[in-house]
């Protein structure tokens, strides 16, 4: 009895093992834990291979590192607990669960009844494409009316026959556009006897003069096209049935399954509940997608707190970078910061450059939408910014003396520049987007340290060996 204890106990215990090394941990960060088939999932779908300019798992390790120690401070400072982080997840989750929350078969099964049924009535002869002279009679008419309308599509036949083309001899009888235009019909749209008319023509053909219980018609059948495959109608069969409220059937059919599923002692509401509350412990695949969901969100959070916002908005902090590392931000060839004037007449082009003449160049936009009035009459066009040589010919030719300038707007046979040549940026302003990245990246570098001093990081070097690497 001692032994088959002891072999059982041995095989539950040897199994156990197998169970806790399937998926070995791979890292803790901040005490957590991280195992070897989160960072894969990460690692295979965010990261191409070396040779078409993919990471190594080492280098994608100090990146992932990186991303995790951003999403252990959002955690810290709480970010997750925000209504608004809450709301959103939450709303995201919920269409994420959608689909595992619903029978699709059933909505496939719908799908290809309707298909079946609308193949049944169209697939015999398919769509036509088709137009028509109408000559109305309304039940009020006498019989005058009648013959007058008899007489008119016996005239437009003649026309036809004798080779009038089909839309002249519509415009001749001003019939509606709405009927002269092609247009595709099926079989049970119209009337009997109208789809007995087209459907017996061939492709480029038109009928005689026939009556209906609208009045006389001739119709043209211009083409005719098959009824499609299932799948190239799906997704129009699948939107008819959505606007019938399908999902909801088919979230009740899966609630009454999951209710059985779980012993017949819930409600299919609560059966729903439930298995929602076991998605991403059930489907690892959807435990992988709302693991990445909602750590990207906090990653978002935080890094617009700590680096994004600041970099855009701290002048101070900017202009004290700039300052420390003007050299890197010099200039290969001399630049020209102001603006190039397009005038409608000398006294114009004079009165814009007084206008702006030693103001700073972020100025120029509100002074020119304070003093220039906005509408078709406008007297002057303005250009701004920072010009390098081969920006602007205009610019080459009046602030470098290089070239023999553009060509004149329409109408603007003036133009001159105001403003500085810089052999060097005086300010941040005059390379801001290389600054403010820069800027950006040194906050960032700056907040990782901090992170990795802050929150502590073990490796387990045997498990990252085998990433990518095991049965």
């Amino acid at each position: 009895m001692r032994r088959v204890l002891y072999s059982i106990f041995s095989l539950f215990a040897a199994v156990s093992v197998v169970a806790q090394n399937s998926d070995p941990v791979l890292m803790t960060i901040n005490g957590k834990e991280v195992s070897r088939s989160e960072f894969e999932y990460a690692f295979n779908k965010n990261n191409g291979n070396i040779s078409e300019g993919g990471q190594s798992v080492d280098e994608y390790l100090q990146m992932y590192i990186d991303f995790k120690l951003k999403v252990a401070e959002a955690e810290t400072l709480q970010l997750d607990t925000l209504t608004s982080f809450r709301e959103e997840y939450m709303k995201d989750r919920a269409q994420m669960a959608e689909s595992y929350l619903l029978d699709s078969a059933y909505i496939e099964e719908e799908a290809h009844n309707m298909y079946a049924k609308d193949s049944a009535t169209i697939g015999r002869d398919g769509f036509l494409q088709v137009a028509h002279i109408v000559f109305v009679v309304r039940q009020k008419d006498d019989e005058a009316a009648m013959k007058l309308a008899v007489a008119r599509a016996d005239s437009a036949y003649a026309m036809l026959s004798g080779g009038t083309p089909f839309e002249e001899v519509a415009k001749f009888f001003k019939v509606p556009a709405s009927a002269a235009q092609p247009f595709e019909i099926i079989r049970g749209q119209a009337y009997e006897e109208f789809e007995q008319a087209a459907f017996a023509l061939a492709d480029g053909e038109f009928s005689k003069p026939f009556e209906s219980p609208v009045g006389f018609h001739i119709v043209k059948r211009f083409s005719s096209r098959p009824f499609g495959t299932f799948e190239e109608y799906k997704p129009a069969i699948i939107k008819i049935l959505e606007q019938q409220n399908i999902r909801e059937a088919a979230r009740i059919k899966k609630g009454q399954q999951l209710a059985k599923e779980f012993g017949g002692d819930l409600s299919p509401e609560e059966a729903l509940a439930r298995e929602d509350s076991l998605l991403e412990s059930k489907f690892p695949e959807f435990g992988n997608l709302m693991r990445e969901y909602y750590e990207g969100l906090l990653f978002f959070e935080v890094s617009t707190r700590e680096v994004w916002n600041k970099a855009s908005d701290d002048e101070k902090g900017i202009k004290k970078y700039f300052k420390k590392n003007k050299k890197k931000y010099a200039f290969d060839a001399p630049r020209f910061r102001g603006a190039l004037v397009h005038a409608n007449s000398p006294e114009n082009l004079k009165m814009v450059k007084e206008l702006l003449a030693g103001k700073p160049l972020d100025e120029y936009k509100s002074l020119i939408e304070a003093n220039i009035p906005k509408d078709s009459a406008r007297t002057v066009r303005v250009e701004m910014g920072l010009f390098a040589i081969g920006d602007n010919a205009w610019v080459d030719k009046l602030a470098f003396g290089q070239g023999d300038g553009g060509t004149y707007r329409k109408n603007y046979n003036y133009v001159d520049i105001v403003g500085t040549v810089l052999e060097a940026p005086e300010t941040y302003k005059d390379v801001k987007s290389a600054v403010v990245a820069d800027y950006q990246k040194f906050l960032e570098e700056k907040w990782l340290k901090k992170l990795r001093k802050k929150y502590k990081v073990i490796v387990n070097e045997e498990v990252l060996k085998t990433v990518n690497n095991h049965n």
